[in-house]
């Protein structure tokens, strides 16, 4: 259970994020818990000290990283999510993401899209880096990296949903699988993910 003291220290986690990124996440509560999932979410949030209202968010304003990440945890709560839950909430992200519809007009090919990744974490992150940190369209993977984002170890099953559908938008291909291969909550100095296609 979350309690208000583990809720303050969440919402101290350094960084924002934009509106957009707590959105999409709510849209994914609205489709599987209707607009009462979405009341409960922000009745436990107020519980917790932090009330907010999502109708009240604008897309392109940053909020902190603290709040969208109790959010997150607050639903699992609520909603007796496990991790999977959450995988699949970021992988519907990326396609009702209004700043990911702006920027897939630019997706022209899998190197360049793949090469270009950081520009997009800056997009939606204030804080943290994303490196392309190698790929083979030959041998068929790319390699990120998350460097300096030590948030919440919820982020990295984010993450990972996420790079996974913006990877199957620029493969073109649905036989894409991803996997987390370095974890700076596990002693490593980065996040490191790697995208694997047929």
């Amino acid at each position: 259970m979350l309690s208000k003291e583990k809720a303050k220290k969440i919402i101290g986690i350094e960084g924002n994020v934009r509106g957009e990124g707590i959105l999409t996440d709510i849209e994914y509560v609205r489709k599987r818990k209707g607009e009462g999932g979405v009341r409960k979410v922000e009745e436990r949030l107020a519980e917790l000290g932090y009330p907010i209202k999502f109708k009240e968010i604008q897309s392109l304003d940053w909020y902190p990283q603290g709040l969208d990440i109790l959010k997150i945890l607050v639903m699992k709560e609520i909603f007796n999510w496990t991790d999977k839950d959450i995988f699949e909430m970021a992988t519907l992200a990326p396609q009702i993401s209004f700043l990911v519809r702006m920027l897939i007009k630019y997706f022209i090919s899998p190197k360049k899209s793949f090469e270009q990744s950081p520009n997009y974490w800056r997009q939606h992150f204030d804080t943290g880096e994303l490196e392309a940190h190698k790929s083979s369209e030959q041998k068929k993977y790319f390699v990120f990296r998350v460097k300096n984002y030590k948030t919440h170890p919820i982020m990295c099953v984010i993450l990972a949903g996420y790079f996974l559908q913006m990877s199957k938008y620029v493969l073109k291909s649905k036989e894409v699988t991803i996997k987390e291969t370095k974890c700076i909550f596990k002693g490593d100095h980065y996040d490191e993910f790697i995208v694997n296609w047929v």
